[in-house]
Parts: C-alpha cells; sequence; structure tokens
C-alpha cells in the first residue's frame, strides 16, 4: 500500500526515527528511509538535470518534521491538514521567510529512500517539485508508525526558497519617507495659511511684505524638502524594483 502526494504555492537536515523499536531482530531487518539519503537520492535527480543541488534548511526541517508527526497523531494524509495548516502555514509558524514553499508527502511500505524517490520521480507532480529550480533549499522528515491499524512509512519533503534569495527593499528609507512626508504635509498646512495672508490687502506696506517674506519662507522649505522626498522615492522605488524582478524570475519558473 502506497500513496504520495504532491503540493506546491506560488513561494537542517534531520533524520526521524519516530518510534524506538524494542525488537532489535526486526528493528535491523526492518525497511529502512532516511532523511539524509532522501536528500542525496533528491540531489541526484537534480544534478542528472543540471539543476543546482537543494540544500537543507533547519526551519524547513522543523516544517517537514511537524506535518510528519501530525499526519501520524492525528491520521490523515493530505496536505492541508484537518484545522486547515498548509505548508504556506507551517512556513510561517516556524519562522521561514520565502518566496516559494511547496511539499512531497509519501506514504506506504517503502524498502529504501530511493525507492522513495523513485516513486515521486514516477509522478509527474511530485518530479515537477523535486526538479524545480524556482527552489533551492529543503527539509525532510522519515518516520514510521501505526496508521490506521497498519505499520507505514510517511515522508514529507518540504522545498523552499527564501526571501533572502532576492535584494532586500530598504525598510529605513521606507520609514524615512514616512517621516519626510508627515513633514511635507505639516509644512503645506502652514503655507497655505501664510498664503491666505499674504493675499491680505489690509495693513501697512511693511506689514504686508512681512506677511508675503512669511509664506515665502515656508513655500520655500516645503520646495526643498519635497525635492530631497523625491530623489528618496526614486531610491527606494529603485530597491522596490530589484525586489520585484527577482519575484518575476522566481514565479516565472513555476
Amino acid at each position: 500500500m502506497r500513496r504520495i502526494t504532491t503540493h506546491f504555492l506560488a513561494i537542517m537536515l534531520i533524520s526521524v526515527s519516530f518510534l524506538s523499536f524494542s525488537d532489535t531482530l526486526y528493528a535491523a531487518y526492518r525497511p529502512a528511509v532516511y532523511a539524509e539519503s532522501v536528500l542525496a537520492f533528491t540531489n541526484v535527480e537534480r544534478y542528472k538535470e543540471g539543476i543546482p543541488l537543494l540544500k537543507s534548511n533547519n526551519k524547513l526541517s522543523d516544517v517537514a518534521l511537524y506535518k510528519m508527526r501530525d499526519m501520524f497523531n492525528r491520521e490523515y494524509f493530505e496536505h492541508v491538514s484537518p484545522t486547515g495548516e498548509s505548508v504556506s502555514d507551517l512556513a510561517d509558524r516556524f519562522e521561514y521567510e520565502y518566496i516559494v514553499v511547496g511539499e512531497n508527502l509519501a506514504f506506504g511500505d517503502f524498502v529504501s529512500s530511493k525507492d522513495v524517490v523513485e516513486a515521486w520521480m514516477d509522478s509527474k507532480g511530485h518530479r515537477e517539485n523535486i526538479l524545480a529550480d524556482k527552489y533551492t533549499e529543503i527539509g525532510i522528515a522519515a518516520g514510521r508508525s501505526n496508521f490506521e491499524g497498519s505499520h507505514v512509512w510517511i515522508i514529507v519533503q518540504a522545498f523552499g526558497r527564501p526571501k533572502s534569495t532576492c535584494p532586500t527593499v530598504n525598510t529605513e528609507l521606507g520609514r524615512e519617507l514616512e517621516t519626510l512626508q508627515d513633514r511635507l504635509e505639516i509644512y503645506e498646512r502652514v503655507a497655505n495659511i501664510r498664503k491666505v495672508q499674504a493675499d491680505r490687502t489690509d495693513g501697512s506696506l511693511n506689514e504686508r511684505k512681512a506677511r508675503i517674506d512669511a509664506y515665502n519662507l515656508v513655500a520655500r522649505l516645503y520646495n526643498n524638502l519635497a525635492e530631497n522626498y523625491r530623489d528618496l522615492v526614486d531610491e527606494y522605488n529603485e530597491t522596490v524594483g530589484d525586489y520585484n524582478d527577482c519575484l518575476k524570475d522566481v514565479i516565472g519558473s513555476v
């Protein structure tokens, strides 16, 4: 009995012995699947196609381990848990900041890690995940336990590409722009008030000149700050554009 399923969203390697076996004779001869060798065979397939090898990631390993244990504990085999958690939700839970994440699942009586990877490679969706160059990192968990009266393996691959692979948006600059925008709004309100005063025709010539000078002062302050603001906006938009271009490249490979 075998089941495999694949899933992806368009965004430390760990070996798990989920149960301890007291029967040493059975443990010596039982089928064995290990996370390390699942990764090795997965990277063999990528190497054959000239695709960069996947690197192990601690947080993705936590995602895979949690998913594997959760499926055993609650006896389900789906990409979305009974409480609605998907691989992207688990990535958020374990603070893995990603551009794209994906997942392969396997369930059944596998005899080796190679057997698992071969089964995935025989399935279009799983093969696409394994060979997707949009992914750069992976976490894997493999465990064997009781599931609805049978003793089976569940293997999870959690794929990801971290946000750090794209240029970062300058958040400090973004906050500075917000501050400048607040100041511009203040200058604009003051300028409007002084413009009304400068347009008045009452009072002496010196008083009218003083009102005009006061307006011109605020207008100069506003214009100088506005020019600085526009330059910073251009700089900020450039960093956002670089980040968005990187995202397009990744999403375009989906």
